[in-house]
């Protein structure tokens, strides 16, 4: 099976690449790499539920504005450059595309905005820009907004989550012209800074990774799309006094199971699911390398792939009965990854 890797543009990054993942041989190849149309710092990678069109972000730097790229994915190892728009903000970090194919939202994270955006045939065409407003109690991470993912609960509703504000806003949109028509926010701990969300809606259960206090918040989601916040549960040692900051989170295949990754305490958190939707600490697995920023199970459900970017490497670990993650000793090198994303055949 072959995955995207979404990087930064250092090292030597050649931007966007395509592995081989041979699960029965567990086994990477590094299959391409696309250096002439990656934008610079293509952080975050999204792919359209039919797997024929994939969507990159590149972040700005002082002198780039921030870039949203679309491309056609050709056998599964070739990409093609449809287009490409302006995020229209600083450092785009994240991308989400609706079931239906039709609407694209990317957050600009240094600017504390998010826009929107038609796709036809993987074409994207810009509609709005949403600014948020206000601080919170880190003055030298929370000074001001930083929008840092989105999660579509449906076709009509997604929730942003805001690092700056502390807040998980939950946005409507008008199915005929796209257009943002409600929004309604949840705050977190002040200081926590929500960075990441899952979403299980056959339970109505949400759950976000904080970067800033290394936390997770597990919210019931009422018939009005509300959130109801539950549990808010440590992802590291008690003991632990370095510095570390949480990044991704990720539900096992079967549910039973949510994983978010601790960068610093370079570790993989690892919580039982409870029937109430209450989590369990259970235990830390090492991811083998230095600053893991995104993960990934398998549609298999049988492996869990670490991109470490501070090791310039990618791990691979085996999902075994109870959840845990077993080391198979496999790894490719690939510079500052911080990205991955499994095409479906």
């Amino acid at each position: 099976m072959n995955w995207l890797v979404g990087t930064y543009s250092k090292r030597k990054s050649e931007g966007i690449y395509i592995l081989d993942f041979d699960e029965d041989r567990e086994k990477f190849k590094l299959v391409n790499s696309f250096p002439e149309i990656s934008p610079l710092n293509p952080s975050f990678l999204a792919i359209d539920s039919g797997y024929k069109n994939v969507y990159a972000v590149g972040e700005s730097s002082s002198s780039d504005p921030g870039l949203i790229v679309s491309y056609n994915l050709i056998n599964n190892n070739q990409l093609e450059k449809i287009n490409q728009e302006f995020s229209f903000g600083d450092n785009p970090c994240h991308v989400a595309v609706n079931s239906k194919n039709d609407f694209l939202v990317v957050v600009n994270y240094s600017s504390g905005d998010f826009s929107t955006y038609k796709l036809e045939n993987g074409k994207i065409s810009f509609i709005e820009k949403i600014s948020h407003e206000g601080s919170s109690l880190n003055k030298i991470r929370q000074n001001e907004p930083h929008a840092h993912s989105i999660n579509f609960l449906d076709d009509q509703n997604f929730y942003v989550c805001d690092l700056g504000i502390d807040e998980i806003i939950r946005y409507s949109i008008n199915k005929n012209n796209y257009k943002i028509v409600s929004s309604k926010s949840f705050k977190t701990d002040p200081g926590s800074g929500p960075r990441h969300f899952v979403i299980d809606k056959k339970n109505r259960r949400a759950y976000s990774i904080n970067e800033l206090d290394s936390t997770i918040n597990f919210f019931e989601i009422n018939s009005n799309f509300d959130l109801i916040s539950n549990q808010i549960i440590s992802t590291i040692p008690k003991n632990y006094d370095l510095e570390t900051t949480t990044a991704d989170i990720h539900f096992s295949k079967d549910k039973n199971y949510l994983y978010g990754s601790n960068r610093g305490h370079d570790s993989i958190s690892k919580f039982i699911i409870s029937d109430n939707g209450n989590l369990v600490f259970d235990k830390h697995f090492s991811t083998k390398g230095k600053t893991p920023r995104n993960f990934s199970i398998s549609n298999s459900g049988k492996y869990c792939l670490v991109a470490n970017e501070n090791s310039d490497d990618i791990f691979m670990f085996r999902i075994d009965e109870h959840g845990d993650l077993i080391p198979t000793g496999e790894k490719i090198s690939i510079p500052a990854p911080v990205c991955l994303l499994e095409i479906i055949e």
